[in-house]
């Protein structure tokens, strides 16, 4: 969203700054209408480039599924793994 507010004050600050010198009525009704224009097209490009699955990175859900096994398995390994017991010190001093 916020880079869609970006394009949008980008192109409409920069369409009015061309137009300003020739007509400031024509800077001000042109101007929303290509800040617009332009919020629409880096709308149509961000849904394009999200929908590109076969380029981006490798599948989140496969990702998070290989490392919840691998916790699993950890966690399997602390239950069998025995308790040691606690140890104490005699003649231990305090501060």
């Amino acid at each position: 969203m916020i880079v869609l507010i970006a394009a949008a004050l980008v192109s409409g600050l920069a369409t009015a700054a061309m137009l300003a010198p020739v007509s400031a009525l024509a800077a001000l009704i042109i101007a929303p209408l290509a800040a617009s224009a332009s919020a629409i097209l880096a709308c149509i490009f961000i849904a394009w480039r999200n929908t590109r699955g076969d380029l981006g990175p490798p599948d989140l859900e496969t990702q998070a599924d290989a490392m919840v096994a691998v916790l699993c398995d950890v966690a399997q390994q602390g239950k069998i793994a025995p308790v040691a017991a606690p140890v104490r010190i005699r003649g231990q001093r305090s501060a």
